[in-house]
């Protein structure tokens, strides 16, 4: 019940940060055609794109859809490749809570440094998803050995 809440809502901030994003280039380019236009909109895209890719990474990390290699995984059956899936998934784990631990001094580095990206918005503001996301594909990279089955193989 709580993953598919959170299912929900990492596809819903995915379909919305792509929506924004979108109507925010047709703004764009109606302002180029204009002549003007403001200067915080290349910026704001770009954040957008930041967090696009990252919430895109989240979802399929989500649905084992991440990139990895499997070449052993697919040679093995039985046990063996459940115990090499969830040596994987642990490791993947690790690195990324690793990530979310660094990206998360990152953010209070910035938060200390006061430096504003656009409209009043601060820096680290815009970077706080680093460490939500990262904090999320460890857990869904740990409960994928448990959700996804390679092809063929039955629960």
């Amino acid at each position: 019940m709580l993953g598919r809440a959170v299912a929900r809502v990492e596809d819903g901030l995915l379909a919305a940060l792509g929506l924004g994003l979108l109507l925010a280039a047709a703004a764009q380019l109606g302002f180029r055609f204009a002549g003007g236009g403001p200067a915080w909109l290349d910026l704001a895209m770009r954040t957008a794109t930041l967090w696009i890719a990252l919430v895109g990474a989240l979802v399929a990390t989500r649905e084992g859809r991440q990139l990895h290699i499997d070449a052993l995984v697919a040679r093995l059956q039985g046990w063996p490749s459940h115990l090499v899936r969830g040596v994987v998934a642990v490791f993947t784990a690790g690195v990324c809570a690793l990530l979310a631990h660094a990206s998360l001094t990152l953010v209070q580095l910035e938060r200390e440094g006061d430096a504003v990206l656009f409209l009043g918005i601060p820096n680290w503001l815009a970077l706080s998803i680093l460490p939500v996301v990262f904090a999320l594909m460890a857990l869904h990279a740990l409960a994928q050995p448990f959700v996804h089955r390679p092809p063929g193989e039955s629960s």
